[in-house]
């Protein structure tokens, strides 16, 4: 992927990737199985999968990114979180691990372990984990990136100096935490442009599934809500069924936005659902053929 995709010219094809994570009992692992395999039908250029929650985060990571990318064909990266590993020994046996299974694309990320190391193991930073990480073996390796500034960030500045070290480091792109006032984003875009990043900065798009879980959610990470989206679902009331028309306005309008400030790329948080998920993708790919994205989603059962 190269910085062509900013442009800021609506041709071509658009990038699309979507994020899911490991689903526990029966039903979800159906339900994820199922809507990956629908949501192929966009094209997506490659999928994630996270890491599970509980003791054992690694549990189900190589399983799920091998069983997905197996059943849909789409290239498969998996998160990398440094936290989970004390050592370095550790961490390569994971991704050996991955490498066996035909896993070469990883999401590094620090992770949120509150430790004494900064939830880094034996690395003293995300780019010496990229640069120890390229070492070893070829792998195609995103990161991540705050458009709002990390929560534990020095300053503005720091945090994207970190960022430029994570490319000099080889990290192929940046995926950025969700967001929801593009400005945010356009002026980190700008910002991170000017102190020399030229990896494609590609917006994370986080659905609003749950709108009062989502903005908690959004408050922790240090990602604003603005007010008027707020109102817009608070004007709903309890009708769920006016709450999910203002979730695929907001997100349509979103990547319509984005595509039109130069955007060629995003990252669509899925929560392992479908429906608004579809919605996004769609909408961002129809900014560039001047239809809507004629893939029919059919859940087989």
């Amino acid at each position: 992927m190269s910085d062509a995709i900013y442009s800021g010219d609506i041709s071509g094809k658009p990038v699309v990737s979507i994020e899911y994570f490991p689903a526990d009992g029966l039903i979800k692992e159906r339900a994820l199985a199922t809507g990956a395999h629908a949501l192929r039908r966009f094209d997506p250029d490659f999928q994630t999968v996270t890491f599970g929650a509980g003791a054992s985060p690694v549990d189900g990571s190589v399983e799920w990114s091998t069983r997905l990318s197996q059943l849909t064909e789409v290239p498969t990266a998996s998160h990398l979180t440094l936290c989970t590993f004390p050592t370095k020994a550790e961490l390569f046996a994971f991704t050996d691990e991955l490498w066996q299974a035909g896993i070469k694309h990883l999401v590094v990320l620090r992770g949120d372990a509150a430790s004494d190391d900064g939830g880094l193991g034996e690395f003293e930073s995300v780019a010496d984990a990229v640069r120890a990480l390229r070492k070893r073996r070829g792998w195609e390796i995103s990161v991540s990136c705050y458009p709002e500034t990390h929560p534990k960030a020095e300053s503005r500045a720091a945090d994207i100096a970190v960022l430029l070290d994570k490319q000099r480091a080889g990290a192929n792109r940046a995926m950025t935490q969700f967001f929801f006032d593009n400005d945010d984003f356009y002026a980190f875009r700008k910002e991170a442009r000017d102190v020399g990043v030229t990896i494609p900065l590609v917006p994370g798009i986080m659905p609003i599934l749950n709108a009062e879980k989502i903005f908690s959610f959004a408050e922790d990470c240090g990602a604003k809500v603005p007010a008027g989206l707020r109102q817009r679902f608070e004007a709903c009331g309890d009708d769920k069924a006016k709450r999910s028309d203002v979730a695929r306005e907001f997100v349509q309008e979103q990547v319509r936005d984005l595509a039109q400030n130069g955007v060629k790329a995003i990252h669509v948080y899925s929560m392992n659902r479908v429906d608004l998920t579809a919605d996004a993708i769609r909408a961002f790919q129809a900014c560039f053929d001047g239809r809507e994205t004629r893939a029919k989603l059919r859940l087989v059962s």
